[in-house]
């Protein structure tokens, strides 16, 4: 049985990989077409990535994942089953979890190492959705792995997962083909939400980290729709590191760390700089994102 669903969410793996790349190639084709891409190169550098990412995913998904999430399930707390409402309660945990590990992942300079690599893009279109980290295999998990131990199913999660997935492919789609959606942005997230996500403009920094719904940024008070006087400028407040370089763009963001972890005079401070937000340092406390968002809306209201 366990052999069988493993074989399964590879099948369900591999299919939702391959229509996630085929999105990605009929987007891009058609803007290339129409001359609405600004950068061929960064696209590639996206889909590059991806294939980097999903080395490591592959050869250790079946030994860490799939062993792993078998393993807590024999250790459960409760027991559910495959009742509708089981479904809706798993995809409401799964997309919080998912919440709370993509804030982390903002939050965290040591995550934001593997997570930072998602933003580097200066464009948004379905490619962002391949560009990640070639430590990604560390962090993703994280958003599904644990459910077992609380009862529900392997193989629901097996379907859930791909099914969050896709529908965060769809918030990545450029910005010619969806516009905003005002109500349907009061629940899900729509892709004018994820782009506010993506922007590097002060105002829009570390704001909406849901996947499929933004109740969670609401509860939070996390949430930011997209000003219509505010033009969305993507990518990270990095002034050396070169959305079009795949080496940059795996790696420059660990290079800055570790010369930060290096220069720093006291053990307790090279610990700092690892789990505390981007942007702290050890000399004044640094200025990160919660100030520039702050002195922003400041300015605004002046």
């Amino acid at each position: 049985m366990e052999k069988s669903i493993e074989f399964l969410a590879q099948q369900l793996a591999d299919y939702s990989s391959i229509v996630v790349l085929c999105l990605i190639v009929v987007e891009w084709g058609f803007l290339f077409i129409t001359n609405q891409i600004e950068s061929n190169k960064e696209s590639l550098v996206s889909v590059v990535s991806y294939l980097v990412e999903s080395i490591p995913y592959i050869l250790l998904s079946r030994i860490m994942i799939v062993g792993t999430m078998f393993w807590l399930y024999e250790h459960r707390i409760f027991t559910f089953g495959f009742q509708w409402y089981v479904w809706v309660i798993a995809y409401l945990l799964y997309d919080f979890i998912v919440f709370f590990v993509h804030f982390l992942g903002h939050k965290v300079r040591f995550l934001w190492c593997i997570h930072g690599v998602h933003h580097t893009a200066e464009e948004m279109n379905l490619s962002v959705v391949a560009r990640g980290s070639i430590f990604d295999f560390f962090l993703t998990p994280q958003n599904f792995i644990w459910l077992p131990v609380i009862g529900f199913h392997p193989l629901m999660l097996f379907i859930i997962e791909p099914v969050g997935r896709l529908y965060a492919t769809y918030t990545h789609l450029s910005e010619k083909f969806v516009g905003k959606h005002y109500l349907l942005e009061k629940i899900f997230v729509t892709p004018s939400v994820h782009r506010v996500h993506h922007a590097k403009n002060h105002i829009y920094l570390d704001r909406n980290f849901g996947e499929t719904f933004c109740i969670w940024d609401r509860f939070f008070k996390t949430f930011q729709t997209q000003l219509h006087d505010e033009k969305i400028l993507y990518g990270i407040m990095h002034d050396k590191l070169n959305s079009k370089n795949i080496w940059q763009v795996q790696f420059q963001l660990w290079k800055d760390l570790w010369f930060d972890v290096k220069n720093a005079p006291k053990v307790s401070d090279k610990i700092k700089y690892m789990l505390k937000p981007p942007g702290w340092n050890h000399i004044d406390g640094g200025k990160r994102s919660e100030y520039f968002r702050s002195e922003a809306w400041m300015s605004r209201q002046n």
